[in-house]
């Protein structure tokens, strides 16, 4: 297994394995107020497994505490392999999409009433130690089908 790749993995099984639970304990009308906000964290090509050491810890301590806070929706990663359809031919290669010479591995769901509070809340991710990024979009709401 790559280093990259374990390290991604150890930092983000954390995140990963709160995937099913998401926080319900916010009262119905505090919901109803909150927006929900996808903060996408990306990591450098560089990140390895010892610094994954050290965020993992970090990674719990936050998400208890978002979910204290009635603020977390939930997170999954994206440790494995990925690929890319592209073209008008559909072609299929199996590659990493990097931004610059970060990579994608960690989606989280939280909640928050303005786009300021789910900046500060993004602020807080450990990821950032380490030289990665945290890009916060709000998630529009479903619209429904005319009948």
């Amino acid at each position: 297994m790559k280093p990259g790749l374990l390290a991604v993995i150890i930092c983000f099984a954390f995140i990963s394995k709160t995937y099913a639970q998401a926080n319900t304990t916010a009262s119905p009308s505090k919901n109803n107020a909150m927006k929900q906000y996808s903060l996408l964290v990306r990591v450098p090509e560089t990140y390895g497994s010892e610094q994954a050491k050290i965020a993992g810890p970090k990674w719990e301590q936050l998400l208890a505490q978002w979910k204290a806070d009635s603020v977390y929706v939930l997170s999954f990663a994206f440790p494995g392999e990925s690929y890319t359809v592209s073209g008008s031919g559909k072609s299929v290669k199996k590659e990493t999409v990097l931004s610059g010479k970060l990579k994608v591995v960690s989606n989280i769901v939280l909640q928050a009433e303005t786009m300021e509070q789910a900046l500060e809340l993004a602020k807080s991710c450990p990821i950032l130690l380490y030289d990665g990024t945290v890009e916060v979009r709000e998630i529009p709401k479903p619209v429904k089908p005319i009948q």
